[in-house]
């Protein structure tokens, strides 16, 4: 079969191309990217397929086109082309950002998964499968601090950021499309680097902050340790997966005709750290005195109010993206994976790789330089 895939490109993307075609030596793809012209789309095809095998390059064609408008930026007949050429979808674009106006986050993380349904729909029309493979967020959960089951969607929950928002939409899209679409739904949680090489493209999420603890810190270990404490909750939990176990779980879900009609937490669960633990690997990492913490939520909000004002005027820019991460600092969802431990998949232990990740991204100066 070939399938039709959206966001392989991107960070998790290009690990589901190369899982897949590692699992399944019949399969085939079509990749939409957005290119300026035909070459630049040559360019950019030549750098999703330059780390694979001479004999599974040939398996992956491009498309030039944009998740971001009608029929994902083709003519009529580049798209009725396209329904001819395909069997199933595979959706992984997405924004991640938190920071978009809820009518861009919609835009691209809505309006990309109703072209994607709309293309199974039309697959479905002409007699092949039309499966639809959505790669959505466990954090559709919101502002919940419950335990989240991997069925439940709308639970009356609030919403962090547009991210979350605009992602929550999406998937309520996938859920009405089950009622005509075989339709498999997969919800990682915080996606970070390679569990076996620390590697990675990507330096938000956590990133950001062991960024800046690390250059904050790094500047006195002898005496800032014992002076700052952290305003974060230590006690919160902060489920991260590997970005490698991610791409393989979906592509093993992707082969299963059973996950049809379901929906899977790929997330740590009841293995997830909490920040306070990821706090101390990362001290004992970088050989540096164990950080103490402060409560958030007590006589320190009153000193945030009032500094607020003159450190964003201040420091922008830092003041923005620590206001959008502090929100998963204090209290967050926890993910059931019963579905996915059924399936055959848990990703490994955060003890196991994120000594690795700290490793990669300090030797790349988080991003600033090639590993």
């Amino acid at each position: 079969m070939t399938a039709f895939i959206t966001g392989a490109t991107g960070f998790l993307g290009r690990e589901v191309v190369r899982s897949l075609f590692q699992a399944d030596q019949d399969a085939r793809l079509v990749a939409l990217i957005r290119a300026k012209d035909e070459a630049d789309l040559a360019r950019r095809r030549e750098r999703l397929v330059q780390d694979l095998p001479e004999h599974q390059r040939e398996r992956l064609q491009a498309l030039r086109g944009d998740i971001e408008r009608p029929r994902l930026g083709l003519s009529e007949y580049e798209h009725a082309a396209l329904v001819e050429r395909v069997d199933r979808v595979l959706h992984v674009a997405a924004t991640t950002n938190f920071d978009h106006s809820l009518e861009e986050a919609r835009r691209i993380n809505v309006g990309g998964t109703e072209s994607s349904i709309k293309l199974c729909q039309a697959v479905r029309k002409r007699g092949a499968s039309g499966r639809l493979d959505y790669v959505g967020t466990a954090y559709v959960a919101g502002d919940r601090t419950d335990l989240c089951m991997e069925e439940e969607l709308s639970r009356g929950q609030g919403f962090r950021n547009t991210y979350e928002q605009s992602k929550f939409e999406a998937e309520t899209l996938c859920r009405r499309a089950r009622e005509e679409l075989p339709v498999a739904i997969h919800r990682p949680s915080i996606i970070v680097g390679d569990s076996r090489t620390g590697q990675t493209t990507s330096y938000k999420t956590i990133y950001w902050p062991m960024k800046v603890l690390v250059r904050f810190y790094g500047m006195s270990r002898a005496f800032l340790p014992r002076l700052v404490r952290l305003p974060v909750n230590p006690a919160c939990v902060l489920d991260i997966v590997p970005v490698n176990f991610v791409a393989e779980s979906v592509t093993k879900l992707y082969l299963s005709p059973k996950s049809v009609g379901q929906c899977f937490h790929l997330a740590a669960g009841d293995r997830a750290a909490t920040i306070g633990e990821l706090v101390a690997m990362a001290c004992d990492h970088f050989g540096v005195a164990r950080l103490g913490f402060i409560d958030p939520e007590g006589p320190l909000r009153h000193v945030n109010r009032a500094a607020g004002p003159v450190l964003s005027r201040a420091a922008p820019r830092l003041y923005k993206n620590g206001a959008l991460m502090a929100a998963y600092t204090r209290r967050n969802p926890r993910f059931d994976t019963t579905a996915a431990i059924a399936a055959g998949l848990s990703p490994p232990t955060v003890e196991e790789y994120f000594p690795k990740l700290l490793s990669f991204a300090y030797g790349t100066d988080f991003g600033r330089v090639g590993p």
